[in-house]
């Protein structure tokens, strides 16, 4: 019978056999013991984090309650009431301020004829014409009249428009005064024979232009401060700039519409309004701009 193989051939192989598994053994024991140590580690650190935020939120809940005792003491009781009575004081004197505004371009607009211009009027009066009575105000001049000769009030009309008192040509009415007609031609005097005559014409003045600023509210349209005005020559151009965008009690606004003299600009005059941020026109009499805004988005989105 044959023989396997000797005892101590396999006692060798046992040996081998003990040494591979105590190795592997080994070997799992170190990456076991890597495991634990990484585990231990993430779960201090989420212990951590977890103290953390418990710390956090007790020192903010901390906070909220000290502020909500504050708020709800004595000095503050009345603060939101106090926060509303200033608006409305603001809104008042705002109001009041645009009042005096308006007063005050009333009176600039109201037309006062210059002193110079009586001094004016009699140089241009020839010595063979006779002034009876004239009507000055800051609009118009009617002046009437004799002259001995039917073309002298022609000439003052000439020698009016020559220092540019008129605005346009002014309006003559001359007429011979029948008053000796009923004597004969032989008998009358070359000095019974006179003519009436009457000038009426509009004087040349400064325009007023003035610019209201507005929003829209609850309880309607309000202004946004006072009115500015300012003088131009009658005739010329006249431009304002920088007001698509206004700031007014720390509220931001944005213009949306604009009306001229009471009637809305086109949409295509507003576009260019907007981009251009100015406002332009010509001037041929009082302007009255009222320039109409709300609230931007960014002033909005911030009060949300």
């Amino acid at each position: 019978m044959a023989l396997l193989g000797s005892r101590k051939e396999y006692s060798k192989k046992d040996i081998n056999f003990f040494e591979e598994f105590t190795a592997s053994a080994r070997k799992q024991a170190q990456v076991l013991a890597a495991v634990v140590f990484v585990g231990v580690i993430a779960i201090g650190l989420c212990l951590a984090v977890l103290a953390f935020n418990l710390i956090r939120n007790a020192s903010v809940s901390n906070e909220i309650r000290n502020l909500e005792t504050t708020l709800s003491s004595e000095e503050y009781a009345g603060l939101e009431l106090k926060s509303m009575n200033l608006q409305a004081e603001y809104n008042d004197k705002n109001m009041y301020f645009y009042t005096l505004t308006q007063m005050r371009g009333i009176i600039e607009s109201t037309p006062v004829a210059e002193t110079e211009l009586i001094n004016l009027i009699s140089d241009c009066i020839p010595s063979t014409a006779y002034v009876n009575e004239y009507t000055l105000t800051g609009n118009s001049l009617s002046l009437a009249g004799f002259t001995f000769s039917y073309y002298d009030a022609a000439n003052i009309c000439n020698l009016f428009n020559e220092s540019d008192v008129f605005t346009s040509i002014p309006t003559l009415t001359v007429a011979r005064d029948n008053t000796m007609a009923s004597q004969a031609i032989d008998d009358l005097d070359y000095i019974d024979i006179y003519y009436t005559y009457q000038i009426e014409g509009n004087l040349t003045r400064d325009c007023l232009v003035t610019l209201g600023y507005y929003t829209y509210a609850d309880t309607g349209i309000i202004a946004l401060g006072g009115i500015d005005t300012s003088t131009v020559a009658n005739g010329s151009t006249y431009q304002y700039s920088s007001i698509v965008n206004r700031q007014v009690g720390g509220i931001d606004y944005t213009l949306s519409s604009v009306n001229v003299n009471g009637v809305a600009v086109s949409a295509e005059e507003l576009n260019t309004i907007l981009s251009t941020d100015s406002i332009t026109g010509l001037a041929n009499g009082n302007v009255d701009i009222s320039l109409y805004y709300t609230v931007s988005q960014a002033t909005e989105g911030g009060e949300a």
